[in-house]
C-alpha cells in the first residue's frame, strides 16, 4: 500500500468559518504510525484563541447565516451531498485511520468508511422527520409542542473511531439544524482535519463547521465553559465525562456523555458453545479491545468453565499481530504508546491479585513489532469482583473471565461495576436469556451475539457511570411547547 501519496507533507490545518487555517501560535504535533511508532504527518495545535474563534464562527453561521433559515429538505440535500464526497474519498479517509489509529485497513475502508457514509445519509432522511405535536387540553387551548436546534454544539470526539463516531454526531447534530464545532483526539486527529473537504465539496455554508484540535484540558474545557456554546456533547474516558460535568456548572449547559464501559458477557451452560465461543472471543477482541462496549468480561457458568477457557485458548491462539495494511494480520496496534503500556500494567495488576494468566500478557519479542504498540490477546481467568481489572475499563484485548453458579449468580455478578454500558448473554433456553438480559444493567444487550450493524438506527445510552443521554438524533435538539388561548373574553 503506498499510503504516502494519501497524507500531506505539510502540517494539516484547522478549519475555521468556511477556511483551512494555521494556529494562531504557529505550533504543531506529531502524528504517530502505531504500528512502528514513526512520524507519519504533522499537524497545526489550536489553543484557547483558535476555539474562540472556531466558536464565534459557528454562533455567526447560526444566528446570522443561512443554515438556519434553511428549509429541512435543503439541509438533507446538503447531507446526502456530503455522503456522496466522504464515499468518493473513502479510501483516502480509510488510509488515514489505519495510520492514526492502528486500524486494520480492510476494516476501516470496508466498513468503518461505509458506517461513515452511511451516516450522512441516514441523518439527511430524518432531518425532514422532525414531528412535533399537538395536545388536547378542550376546546379553547391549542398546546403546540416544536423540536429545535440547541444551537451551537461542541463536540469533542475520542481517538480510538474518530472517524465512524465523528461522521455520526457531526451529521446528527447538523441534521438537527446546529453548527458544530469539533474537538477531535489529538491522539487520532487526521480523519477529522481532512473531514471539512468533505463540506466545503458539498456547499455548506462557512461557520456551520468547525474543527480545532488541542489539548483536551484546554480545548475542551473551554468549550464547556463558553456562554456562546449551547450543548456540549462528548465520548470518552468516564474521568474525562466527570471533569466536564464539573465543568460544565459555571454555564448550566447540557452535556450528553458517552462514556466507558466494562461490560459482562454472560455464557450458559445451554447455550450454543461454539457459537458462543465465537462471539465471545469478538467481543473482547475488535479493533483491538478500543470499543467503549466490548464485552471484556465473560462470565461462565461453572460446569462448562475450565473446557470453555480450553477452547477459547485455542481459538484466540489464531492471532496474527502486525501493520493493519498486511491483510493477513487480524491484530493491530494500539493507538499510542502510554495506552499499551498502561493495558499491560492492567494485565500485570490482575496476575498480582491472583487472577490465572490462560494466554498473552507478555510484549512480543518478535523483531517486526518491537518498535509498534501491540498488546497480545490476553485472557485471565478467576477474575474475582474485588480485582482492579474486574471493575475497571482496561481498553484492550484482554478478557478477564470469572465463573458463575446459577441464573441469580451470573446477574449478581454482571451488575458489580460502576459501568452499565453494554453486555451479553448466551443461552438457547430464549426466555432466560431475556430474563437476564432485562435484568443487567446496561443501555446495550446482545443476546447470543455480539455487537451490531444498526447503532445508528438504535442508538443507545449508558447507565450508572456510562453516560448521560441517549445517542442519536434528538439528544441534539430542544423541545419547546407553546400554549395559545382560543377562548375570547376569558381572561383572569
Amino acid at each position: 500500500m503506498d499510503w504516502q501519496k494519501f497524507i500531506k507533507s505539510t502540517p494539516y490545518e484547522l478549519y475555521i468559518d468556511g477556511a483551512f487555517v494555521p494556529s494562531v501560535s504557529g505550533r504543531t504535533f506529531d502524528m504517530v504510525n502505531p504500528a512502528n511508532g514513526e512520524v507519519f504527518a504533522t499537524a497545526y495545535e489550536g489553543g484557547t484563541e483558535d476555539c474562540e474563534k472556531a466558536i464565534q464562527a459557528a454562533r455567526k453561521a447560526f444566528d446570522e447565516g443561512p443554515w438556519p433559515k434553511m428549509s429541512p429538505r435543503e439541509r438533507a440535500t446538503l447531507l446526502r451531498k456530503a455522503g456522496d464526497e466522504f464515499a468518493k474519498m473513502k479510501e483516502e479517509f480509510a488510509v488515514a485511520e489505519t495510520l492514526d489509529c492502528g486500524k486494520q485497513y480492510m476494516s476501516a475502508l470496508y466498513y468503518e468508511a461505509d458506517m461513515a457514509a452511511d451516516a450522512f445519509y441516514y441523518y439527511a432522511g430524518l432531518t425532514r422527520l422532525v414531528e412535533g405535536k399537538v395536545v388536547p387540553l378542550g376546546q379553547d387551548v391549542l398546546n403546540i409542542v416544536e423540536w429545535y436546534p440547541y444551537g451551537v454544539v461542541g463536540e469533542i470526539l475520542p481517538w480510538n473511531g474518530p472517524m465512524m463516531m465523528g461522521c455520526q454526531k457531526i451529521s446528527a447534530a447538523l441534521a438537527g439544524g446546529n453548527t458544530v464545532v469539533v474537538k477531535p483526539s489529538s491522539q487520532a486527529a487526521l480523519t477529522m482535519l481532512m473531514l471539512p473537504e468533505v463540506f466545503e465539496r458539498a456547499g455548506f455554508p462557512p461557520g456551520v463547521v468547525n474543527v480545532v484540535t488541542g489539548p483536551g484540558a484546554l480545548i475542551g474545557d473551554y468549550l464547556v465553559e463558553s456562554k456562546d456554546v449551547d450543548m456540549v456533547s462528548m465520548t470518552g474516558g468516564t474521568e474525562t465525562g466527570k471533569a466536564i460535568i464539573k465543568s460544565s456548572h459555571s454555564t448550566a449547559k447540557p452535556v450528553a456523555l458517552e462514556m466507558g464501559g466494562k461490560s459482562p458477557n454472560i455464557v450458559f451452560a445451554d447455550a450454543d458453545l461454539e457459537q458462543a465461543l465465537r462471539w465471545a472471543r469478538f467481543a473482547f477482541t475488535l479493533s483491538n479491545g478500543q470499543v467503549c462496549v466490548s464485552g471484556t468480561r465473560l462470565l461462565v457458568e461453572e460446569s462448562i468453565y475450565e473446557d470453555f477457557l480450553a477452547d477459547l485458548k485455542e481459538l484466540c491462539s489464531t492471532f496474527v499481530a502486525g501493520d493493519g495494511f498486511n491483510p493477513e494480520v487480524n491484530l493491530t496496534a494500539l493507538c499510542y504508546k502510554r495506552h499499551a503500556d498502561a493495558v499491560f500494567e492492567y494485565i500485570q495488576s490482575g496476575i498480582d491479585e491472583g487472577a490465572r494468566l490462560i494466554t498473552g500478557g507478555k510484549p512480543y519479542t518478535e523483531p517486526h513489532l518491537q518498535k509498534g504498540f501491540f498488546v497480545p490477546v490476553t485472557i485471565l481467568a478467576d477474575v474475582t469482583p474485588d480485582m482492579k481489572v474486574f471493575q475497571e475499563e482496561i481498553f484492550g484485548p484482554v478478557l478477564c473471565v470469572t465463573p458463575f453458579k446459577d441464573e441469580a449468580d451470573a446477574i449478581r455478578l454482571a451488575n458489580m461495576t460502576d459501568f452499565g454500558l453494554a453486555g451479553g448473554v448466551h443461552s438457547r433456553d430464549i426466555k432466560k436469556a431475556l430474563r437476564v438480559a432485562r435484568a443487567m444493567h446496561g443501555g446495550q444487550i446482545y443476546v447470543n451475539s455480539y455487537f451490531s450493524t444498526g447503532m445508528i438506527e438504535s442508538p443507545g445510552t449508558g447507565w450508572k457511570e456510562s453516560g448521560i443521554g441517549v445517542a442519536g438524533f434528538k439528544k441534539y435538539m430542544i423541545s419547546k411547547t407553546t400554549f395559545v388561548n382560543l377562548a375570547e373574553g376569558n381572561a383572569p
